[in-house]
């Protein structure tokens, strides 16, 4: 299936208005072809657990909605879905959403289907979308089947996509999530994923209060550290509360020249004594550059690496990547940030040689010149920061809704 995000302000005006007393957003759905009501269309909030069918006039109304800029999201069988920005509280009027019929079914456009993709590649999907973390072993994707995989020409890039929304259980957190996969996209050559989508989450049941408070206790683990954990305390100027430590880090592509293993030496006036030797080694003028710099202290970095990775000594505070434009909050920084969260250790597993109590570490590139933030702690645009190191290894494990809101925050 086929999405578009689009930004629809079509207003329904036999609809009686909204009441601003609350966050609403409530409208009706029907064909662009012949205007029929959609009956039991299917719409819902991305990334949270706001969401409902339509009745059989193609009507609904979703309540108490987070603020900001949301992601609408409306499917019907055999339409195109779409993706809707939106803000609650600037709506006068319901919405009148048009879904029109999915052109590519109805063109028979077909896309080459590898026989093995699914033997080939489920594990490596798997391992970049549910992750490696103790939380993903907790999660189970019910319905595989429904993926499919092509290969791109040269064979570099494997694209991923599904013929119905996935469904996730995560036992660890307590959440179901339908996932309408978007695109999911591996590229061979860097090692490089990216993937995108309109999750929506439902939370499971039980009458066990050990497993509630479980469900509870897991929550909160996995909310704090979170880059949407990160991005409020930023908004809020509370990194030293929140237990983050940030830093400025420059990395720099690898620029190797050959020496010779021991160097000429000469006597007092001038007469070689001994010889350079003929063998040379390797030595990298990015590093040497950089050591010299008494501002800068070396960051540890895989010898396979091709960067040289060095961190400013003075920590950074909000105002360094963080500012407000026009009521708008941005993200706003240079170069990369290192971002160390101090009361949390990192899963021994991914600790670097595998030390134990280390603390654990993100890096954040912008990319984007700037980008918004919402006051929720998530970004408007979540492809514009890209992650590394812990934050780029969670995944559906401790993945939340934007409306979930810790007890002890």
């Amino acid at each position: 299936m086929r999405f578009r995000s689009i930004i629809l302000y079509c207003l329904f005006v036999c609809i009686p208005t909204l009441s601003f007393c609350q966050r609403n957003i409530e409208g009706r759905v029907i064909s662009g072809e012949d205007k029929k009501p959609l009956s039991f269309a299917n719409v819902f909030i991305s990334n949270s657990t706001k969401g409902q069918q339509a009745d059989d006039k193609g009507r609904f109304k979703l309540t108490n909605v987070p603020a900001g800029v949301l992601d609408l999201v409306v499917s019907f069988i055999g339409y195109e879905t779409i993706s809707i920005k939106i803000k609650a509280d600037t709506l006068r009027k319901p919405l009148l959403i048009l879904l029109k019929p999915d052109a590519i079914a109805l063109q028979g456009v077909t896309v080459k289907r590898l026989r093995n993709g699914f033997e080939r590649y489920y594990p490596l999907f798997k391992e970049h979308f549910l992750g490696r973390t103790a939380f993903s072993e907790d999660c189970v994707l019910k319905n595989p089947k429904a993926l499919w995989f092509s290969l791109s020409d040269d064979e570099s890039e494997l694209t991923i996509n599904a013929d119905e929304p996935l469904v996730i259980e995560n036992k660890a957190l307590g959440y179901t999530i339908k996932y309408d996969l978007e695109e999911f996209k591996y590229s061979f050559s860097q090692s490089y994923v990216t993937y995108y989508g309109f999750p929506f989450f439902q939370e499971m049941t039980t009458k066990n209060e050990r497993k509630q408070r479980k469900w509870h206790e897991n929550r909160e683990k996995a909310y704090f550290g979170s880059p949407q954990h990160f991005l409020k305390s930023t908004i809020n100027h509370d990194w030293a509360n929140a237990g983050y430590k940030v830093y400025t880090m420059i990395r720099e592509e690898k620029r190797f020249f050959l020496v010779p293993l021991f160097p000429e030496i000469k006597d007092s006036l001038g007469n070689i004594i001994q010889h350079a030797a003929k063998a040379k080694k390797e030595v990298d003028s990015t590093d040497i550059i950089l050591s010299k710099n008494i501002w800068l202290h070396k960051v540890p970095n895989p010898k396979r690496s091709p960067y040289v990775q060095y961190l400013h000594k003075l920590p950074l505070d909000e105002n360094c990547v963080f500012e407000v434009r026009e009521n708008l909050p941005l993200l706003n920084f240079e170069n990369y940030l290192y971002v160390f969260y101090e009361r949390e250790f990192e899963e021994p597993q991914f600790a670097d040689l595998g030390k134990k109590d280390a603390p654990q570490v993100s890096i954040l590139t912008l990319l984007e010149p700037k980008t918004l933030i919402e006051s929720t702690g998530h970004l408007v645009n979540p492809l514009a920061v890209l992650f590394e190191g812990r934050w780029g290894i969670e995944k559906m494990g401790e993945f939340l809704p934007i409306d979930y809101e810790p007890e002890s925050f």
